[in-house]
């Protein structure tokens, strides 16, 4: 809300500023122009680097989890009974998800029907 605000202030300025230039200089109007290209600049390089430092901290967690699942696919391997409780969360997991899609694909026609028949 805050760089909501920001921007909606710097809009007004920009339009005040815009409405006041037809007394100032080219050159003023261009110094005006490359300095807004500037704090633009200065934004999107923010943005880029809180990009970057997500992809970083996301990449680690894939590093984590797939030394997880190595772990447990090991430890699964040396006991059956923690093989086969993996395996009943693997179908539980896939008989949720298949309802889950079910209760999705009939909300979406229902949405459809009702659609169609206003």
């Amino acid at each position: 809300m805050k760089e909501h605000a920001e921007l909606l202030s710097s809009v007004r300025d920009d339009i005040t500023d815009f409405k006041t230039s037809g007394s100032m200089s080219p050159r003023m109007q261009l110094l005006r122009e490359r300095a807004a290209i500037h704090g633009n600049i200065s934004h999107i390089d923010d943005v880029i680097s809180q990009a970057q430092a997500t992809r970083a901290v996301l990449g680690s967690q894939r590093t984590l989890f797939t030394d997880v699942q190595g772990k447990v696919k090991g430890l699964g391997d040396k006991f059956p009974m923690i093989r086969s409780l993996l395996g009943s969360i693997r179908r539980r997991r896939s008989r949720d998800t298949l309802i889950l899609s079910a209760v999705i694909a009939a909300c979406t026609l229902f949405l459809i029907i009702y659609w169609l028949s206003k």
